[in-house]
């Protein structure tokens, strides 16, 4: 049989749709932004402060709404806008709804929301299951669902994240499916994103209640983690790898940030430049959300890299490292295949070897050195799945270049070189297959 009916059996597979209530860029991954580290006080003005980690005010949150823009997020497909738990009052209102931080927000959350809708983006809150929030503890949502889903609705919220911190004597399943039905019931269509941290499998549940959910524990950005994250969502059985509006969320992304981010959890960045490109690798093939959070503003006369903030004017900016590897379309592309997730097809002991199918005829491949020697990989076509015969037009994805064509074998004679802690990002289109 040709390998253009296999392929077609995969993806009439891969259509199932998970929980689809009509939340927008929720199909595939959602790509987008969070303020998790990224946000400082004072901006913009002389006076600025370096960013603080789970902070936002009204005038941070605009200027890097506007940010977004202008440093190539949306350009680059980016759509989501989030806030962590930085938002929210320390107390209820009067009737026990949510409130904004009337020091941070005098106006209110709506205006926020109006504004990032009228910059084309999707814009998302944070909340937790229980008595409070994990860092900010402010008022969680225990006992509230109905109130909280309503005022989230009202204020035209498109995506709500829901945490599981001080949630004693509560399960998981039961409380996110009421929460589900109580985002359900404001009739606006809101992504949902559970965070329990794949304590419960929600893998095996999540699909009927929820777009997204953490598949992991909390990501930090240290060698030490991110291959501790990719080990974590290797494990979920192939059939829980997700689909349409079901995703396993691999946690945000800290590629590139060192101190001029603020430092979540107490820790600082120290990843090299090829172990955040494995990062974002991996995150990719395994078609986890990609929300990055990271300052989208400069507000230091001198380069933050180094760590020498001062106070100064604010200007939209990325390092120049993360332009390289958060706005490489060509890598986007992998996460935001309309196929099945990428999965596991070898594990060589050292060295690992995961694929995804784009298409008919295309494939990406991804060459994963965990270990802290170098390695030297080949691969079988066979592996992939590609019948006896196949020769492919190989593409790399980082460096965006074509590569020697490939028969049977990559690379058909010999092997490549991946470096300790290093991903070698491939794309594979079908030249030629021998039919017998």
């Amino acid at each position: 049989m040709s390998w253009l009916f296999f392929a077609s059996l995969g993806l009439q597979g891969w259509l199932s749709r998970g929980y689809d209530n009509g939340a927008p860029h929720s199909r595939l991954p959602p790509l987008g932004w969070s303020s998790w580290v990224g946000l400082g006080r004072q901006w913009p003005g002389p006076e600025a402060q370096a960013p603080e980690f789970d902070f936002c005010d009204e005038a941070s949150v605009k200027l890097s709404v506007d940010a977004f823009h202008q440093v190539g997020l949306y350009d680059a497909g980016y759509r989501h806008f989030h806030l962590d738990d930085c938002w929210a009052d320390h107390e209820r209102n009067a009737s026990g709804f949510l409130q904004a931080d009337r020091q941070h927000f005098p106006n209110g959350m709506k205006p926020i929301v109006d504004y990032a809708h009228s910059k084309g983006l999707t814009f998302g809150l944070y909340t937790c299951a229980g008595t409070y929030t994990c860092v900010g503890r402010r008022p969680g949502s225990k006992g509230h669902f109905a109130e909280d889903a309503a005022v989230f609705a009202e204020w035209g919220v498109d995506v709500v994240k829901m945490d599981w911190c001080f949630t004693e004597g509560m399960e998981p399943e039961p409380t996110y499916t009421a929460f589900s039905k109580a985002l359900n019931a404001t009739n606006r269509p809101i992504h949902f994103n559970m965070c329990e941290w794949g304590k419960e499998k929600p893998w095996t549940w999540g699909p009927a209640v929820a777009q997204s959910w953490r598949a992991t524990g909390d990501h930090v950005p240290l060698w030490s983690d991110t291959k501790r994250v990719i080990e974590e969502r290797t494990k979920i059985p192939e059939e829980y790898a997700g689909r349409p509006f079901a995703w396993n969320d691999m946690d945000m992304l800290e590629t590139g940030n060192y101190r001029q981010a603020a430092h979540a959890n107490g820790k600082t960045g120290n990843m090299t430049k090829v172990e955040y490109r494995t990062e974002v690798s991996m995150w990719a093939i395994l078609a986890s959300p990609l929300i990055v959070t990271t300052p989208l503003l400069n507000c230091s006369k001198t380069d933050q890299i180094l760590g020498n903030f001062t106070s100064g004017s604010c200007r939209p900016s990325i390092t120049p490292l993360q332009k390289e590897l958060l706005l490489n379309k060509e890598v986007l592309s992998v996460n935001q295949a309309d196929t099945a997730p990428g999965r596991l097809v070898k594990d060589f002991g050292t060295w690992r070897v995961y694929s995804r199918l784009m298409g008919d005829i295309s494939t990406a491949v991804a060459f994963y050195n965990p270990s802290d020697t170098k390695v030297f990989a080949s691969v079988e076509l066979s592996t992939l799945g590609w019948p006896k015969g196949s020769s492919a037009s190989v593409r790399d994805l980082w460096a965006q270049k074509h590569l020697l064509n490939t028969f049977e074998r990559f690379p058909t004679v010999g092997s490549v070189g991946i470096e300790p802690h290093e991903t070698l990002l491939l794309r594979f289109d079908r030249v030629s297959e021998l039919v017998v």
